[in-house]
């Protein structure tokens, strides 16, 4: 099953959008720049300017360029939709932050396409032999998050198609899921409430974006990213194995939510959120 990647000690999938609360305020304003150490390169490359943003500062880069590191490592994505400055910074130090975020064993996914970036654990390669830590951690998916995230895979499937948005409302999404309350192992009023906490969720990891109607989102293009095909397929392998349990007389709650709406025996990959890293 897929899991959301999320940095130790504050999970990126319930942490703000990155973009809000960003004001990326001109570098001529606020640094100067140090001179350069003996033997040293510029080249505009400014991994090798050492920036000083305050007498002391002990960083090396542009403001613009530490923000959107910042906007990376807090997660869960970087959008030019919701942060046009920083995607423009990411851009013009694609390899710099690459760079950075390397010695932080992260990789960065960037899709020139949807405009969208975001972090995964660094891969080391096969013929390395010492442990490589994991700086993202999964997180669980309850069946009802499982069925929730494939739904709204698929409505953006569709809307790819038609090269359009796709915005869906409160409404909707219950008259969909209604369908898996006897796989869930709850009754309505507490499918109800579970499938709310899924939603927030889904709002929390920046998967859900506000419009300006009160119960409508658009859904986010980054689901197409971190939800890939082989995910879809675990997911729906999953379901089968419920049902089959069910059809057996297997108790449904087998594999489903525990009290808290977690799935006590389910294992993450090192991949979102898989990665909404």
């Amino acid at each position: 099953m897929p899991s959301i990647l999320a940095p130790p000690g504050s999970p990126r999938t319930v942490s703000p959008a990155p973009s809000e609360g960003y004001d990326v305020t001109a570098l001529e304003d606020h640094g100067s720049q140090a001179p350069d150490a003996p033997g040293s390169e510029s080249g505009g490359d400014p991994g090798r300017d050492r920036i000083q943003l305050w007498p002391g500062d002990p960083g090396t880069l542009p403001l613009d360029v530490r923000r959107a590191l910042v906007a990376l490592l807090r997660g869960p994505y970087l959008s030019q939709q919701r942060a046009p400055e920083l995607w423009s910074a990411l851009l013009a130090h694609e390899q710099v932050i690459r760079r950075h975020l390397g010695d932080l064993l992260l990789d960065l996914d960037l899709d020139a396409d949807t405009e969208i970036a975001f972090t995964r654990n660094l891969v080391p390669d096969p013929d390395f032999d010492r442990t490589v830590p994991s700086v993202l951690r999964g997180v669980s998916l309850t069946f009802i998050d499982s069925a929730l995230l494939l739904h709204l895979r698929h409505l953006l499937l569709q809307g790819a198609a038609q090269q359009e948005r796709v915005v869906v409302g409160r409404e909707e999404l219950d008259a969909h899921m209604r369908a898996y309350s006897a796989s869930s192992g709850n009754d309505e009023a507490q499918f109800s409430k579970r499938l709310l906490a899924s939603i927030n969720k889904m709002i929390k990891w920046s998967l859900l974006l506000p419009t300006d109607t009160e119960e409508r989102w658009e859904i986010s293009t980054v689901l197409a990213l971190i939800l890939t095909a082989d995910e879809i397929g675990g997911i729906e392998a999953e379901y089968e194995r419920l049902r089959d349990s069910m059809g057996e007389g297997g108790d449904p709650r087998d594999g489903a939510p525990d009290s808290d709406g977690d799935a006590p025996d389910a294992e993450t990959d090192d991949d979102t959120e898989e990665d909404a890293s």
